[in-house]
Order: C-alpha cells, then sequence, then structure tokens
C-alpha cells in the first residue's frame, strides 16, 4: 500500500470512529497517557468535544493496567475515550468496560475487537506508530473528521511527535512529515536553521547558555556569571542598545556562527553529534520552538500536572519557566543518586539493569536511563526499575541505543510470564510497564533469555 493510500486508510478510520463519538449524547471520559504526546493529544480531544459541546471530562494515567481499568468499570460514564493509550490492553478493556470504547493510539496494537470498540490506530493501516506518526497525530486526524475547526490545533500534533522522539536528528517522516508541511502552510509553525538551545526564543541568550548542558563548558553551564563573561569574551553583548535582553534569535549571524563554532566544538568532544546541535528549529506560534514545549509538557506530567500541561496546549503558558527549573532540579537529583548507585546496577554483555528502588521514583527513571544511555551506559539496552507510591509495584523503563529488539513486545510478553497483574508495552526503542514489586530479578532473568 503506498503513501496516499495509507493515510486514506487511517482517515477513513477516523471517519468511523468519528460518528460513534458524535452520536453519543451522554457523559465521556477521556483518559490519556501523561507524558508529552499523551497531553497534546488530550488536548487536542478536549478542545475538539468541547467544539463539539460534549458533555466530557479528562484524565491522565502513568499507565493503563487492570487497577486502571477496574476503577473505570466502577464509574458512571456512557462512552469512554481512550488517547495515546490502550491499544495494548484491548483484552482488559473489553473484559472490564461495558460502554462504548474509542481507542485512539499509537502503540503496536493487541489483536481483540468487539461490537461497542471503536479503534483508530495506524498499524492497522500499515503506519508506523513508532516513527510515521505518534498520538497526538492520531488524535489530530480524528479531530478533523470531528470537527473542521480542530485544524488549528495542528501544531500540537508536531509537537506531541517531538516530545515521542520521533524526530530524529531534527526531521520528521512519514505522516508526521505531512502534517509538518500542513502546519507550516497554515503559519502554525516557522522551520528555520540554527542553533538548537533551548530559550532560543524565550531566553536571555546568557541564561540560554547557563542552562545548556550538552555541552556542558566548565563555569559557565549552571553559572550566569560565568555564561555572561563567556558571551562577553567572545564579543556578544547580552543587552541591546535600549538595555533589553538579548535572545539567541536576536544575535547577527556572524555572531551566532562564532557561539556555534565554540559551542559544537566542545560537543563534538564529549562525544556528540554537530546535528544534534545546529539544525532545524520549528517555532510555535507562543514563541517556543517545539522541542523546547515538549520538554515543558513532558516537565507538567513527570511532576504530576498534566492538567496544566493541556492548558499551555490551548494558550496559556503562565508558570512554564517555573516547571522547568522543578523538574531539572528533580533529575539532577536523580542522575545523581544513579551515578551513586554505579555497583548496584546488574551489567550483561547485553543489556544494563539500574535498581532505582525508592532512590529514583517512577516519574523520572526513563529519563535517567535514557541520560546514562546516552553518554554513560555501553551496552545497547538500558532497563531502569523505578519505586512507585505505595510500595505494591515497581515501574520498568527500557530504552535502546539501536534497532534489533522490540522492547514494546520484550516488556508485554515478560510482563506476561511474571503474571500477578505486571503489564507493559511500547515501541522498539523505548517501553514500560509495572511489575510486583521484589520481582525485579525475574524480569532480569525473563528479559535476557528474550535478548
Amino acid at each position: 500500500m503506498d503513501a496516499k493510500r495509507k493515510v486514506q486508510a487511517l482517515a477513513d478510520m477516523a471517519a468511523y470512529v468519528a460518528r460513534a463519538i458524535e452520536k453519543e449524547k451522554g457523559h465521556i471520559k477521556v483518559v490519556s497517557h501523561f507524558d508529552a504526546d499523551g497531553i497534546c493529544a488530550g488536548a487536542i480531544i478536549y478542545k475538539t468535544l468541547e467544539y463539539l459541546s460534549k458533555d466530557f471530562e479528562i484524565s491522565f494515567v502513568k499507565q493503563l493496567g487492570k487497577d486502571e481499568i477496574a476503577e473505570l468499570s466502577r464509574e458512571n460514564n456512557s462512552m469512554l475515550i481512550f488517547v495515546d493509550v490502550g491499544s495494548g490492553q484491548l483484552s482488559l478493556i473489553k473484559e472490564n468496560i461495558r460502554v462504548p470504547v474509542a481507542v485512539v493510539d499509537h502503540h503496536p496494537p493487541e489483536m481483540c475487537r468487539w461490537d461497542k470498540l471503536f479503534h483508530l490506530n495506524p498499524h492497522n493501516a500499515g503506519i508506523d506508530g513508532a516513527t510515521e506518526i505518534s498520538g497526538a497525530g492520531v488524535a489530530y486526524v480524528l479531530a478533523r473528521s470531528l470537527s473542521a475547526q480542530s485544524k488549528m490545533l495542528i501544531d500540537l500534533a508536531i509537537v506531541g511527535a517531538a516530545g515521542d522522539m520521533q524526530c530524529p536528528r531534527g526531521a520528521f517522516c512519514g505522516v508526521n512529515l505531512l502534517l509538518l508541511e500542513d502546519a507550516e502552510y497554515a503559519g502554525a509553525i516557522r522551520c528555520e536553521k540554527g542553533l538548537k538551545l533551548f530559550g532560543r526564543y524565550t531566553r536571555p541568550v546568557h541564561k540560554a547558555i547557563e542552562y545548556c548542558t550538552e555541552p556542558f563548558i566548565e563555569n559557565v553551564s549552571g553559572n550566569e556569571s560565568g555564561a555572561v563573561q563567556f558571551l562577553s569574551e567572545i564579543g556578544i553583548t547580552v543587552v541591546d542598545k535600549k538595555g533589553k535582553w538579548r535572545k539567541l534569535c536576536d544575535l547577527t549571524a556572524d555572531e551566532e556562527k562564532k557561539l556555534s563554532t565554540l559551542l559544537v566544538v566542545e560537543y563534538v568532544a564529549s562525544g556528540g553529534r554537530a546535528d544534534e546541535l545546529i539544525g532545524t528549529i520549528y517555532k510555535l506560534k507562543n514563541d517556543y520552538d517545539v522541542m523546547e514545549f515538549s520538554s515543558v509538557l513532558n516537565a507538567c506530567g513527570r511532576l504530576e500536572k498534566p492538567l496544566l500541561g493541556v492548558k499551555m496546549c490551548l494558550g496559556t503558558c503562565e508558570g512554564s519557566e517555573d516547571v522547568l527549573l522543578e523538574y531539572r532540579k528533580k533529575i539532577a537529583k536523580a542522575v545523581s543518586s544513579a551515578r551513586r548507585m554505579r555497583k548496584s546496577f546488574v551489567v550483561t554483555d547485553k543489556a544494563t539493569y539500574v535498581m532505582g528502588g525508592s532512590n529514583i521514583g517512577e516519574n523520572v527513571i526513563g529519563t535517567v536511563i535514557s541520560i546514562l544511555l546516552k553518554r554513560e551506559i555501553k551496552t545497547n539496552v538500558c532497563v531502569g526499575f523505578g519505586g512507585v507510591k505505595g510500595g505494591k509495584w515497581v515501574k520498568v523503563s527500557l530504552r535502546a541505543k539501536s534497532k534489533g529488539v522490540d522492547l514494546g513486545d520484550a516488556v508485554h510478553k515478560v510482563a506476561a510470564e511474571i503474571g500477578c497483574g505486571a503489564y507493559g508495552g511500547g515501541h522498539s526503542g523505548a517501553a514500560g510497564g509495572r511489575i510486583p514489586k521484589g520481582s525485579e530479578m525475574r524480569f532480569v532473568e525473563l528479559f535476557e533469555k528474550f535478548l
């Protein structure tokens, strides 16, 4: 099936799901994932249902397992819409939920059908949900079938894709690329080339340098006065003639080239690639670039403030700097804890297992192992175990540097073998799940066999 036919097949499925939602007259409960992609997807559906004057509410989940689905089954809803979750839990949903269910997801789907299921998933149209379209992208396709007004939300589809790491080396592909072209044409996103530092359009240039950790510059990163001095020494003033702080986007071409050269030398020397630091920047109407805004939304989710993320998606960006600062502190503390615990890591020829315990919580374990895998861990696969509130469960996060193993399939099968309510899923390069506390070494044993 060629690309146009795949997209048309997805649009046809969206129209079918849209008809079921349009007919619903009762209370609709929307359940979305709490990461950046899930927040964007949730915001798209939220605003679209608002356009349709539906009676609805929205909530967010870290994982969709037996406990969460059982709780939803006890609520008085006329319809459930699962967004960025659900495709891997269809049998559990069928077993517990009696009302009509719409599942709007991009994760590999479980093969399960029933008459009250309305399922929109790109894999069923031959589109790779790991690289070509995110949960927010799928939500946008559905939203366009529900309301012409939803075309104003197209930028969120791109932010969601970026948040779901579907922009390798700064380039989108598949349906994401088509959506980006539409967003550019509509004026929702503007593309330009330059230095990809967070705060390009939103912070004084010395603050962007101060907050820069890749590359980490001795006496500059994390040091405001050091950042000002660094810029001064290379001939870049931090204030303009009117006394206002200059942003990175305010620099002349020569100034940005000089700064870029120095930063790239530092970055490449630390093991990074130049194209990770210089390339295409996707500017949103709210003055954030796409990658930075996805980080803000991810921080909202990890700090258990997903509704604040929805508000930011829909136009209120107050408090974003506070959220980022709080999240940075939390991540820095967790990474430091992990480094102190290196002797407790289980390292095999195939994978490294980070035993986070109560020192690294479920909301940050995925970010921590991504950071460690990028610079410090030698194996292709890293698995992290993080503590879950209540002490009954352990969060499992999995990341891979390169292809070779389907982590989503692996964690799903390993969790099924562990049993006792364990579950998991995700994509080939990034996945997650939840297992009973105390079963970590059993997971390691089973996962090693899978590898």
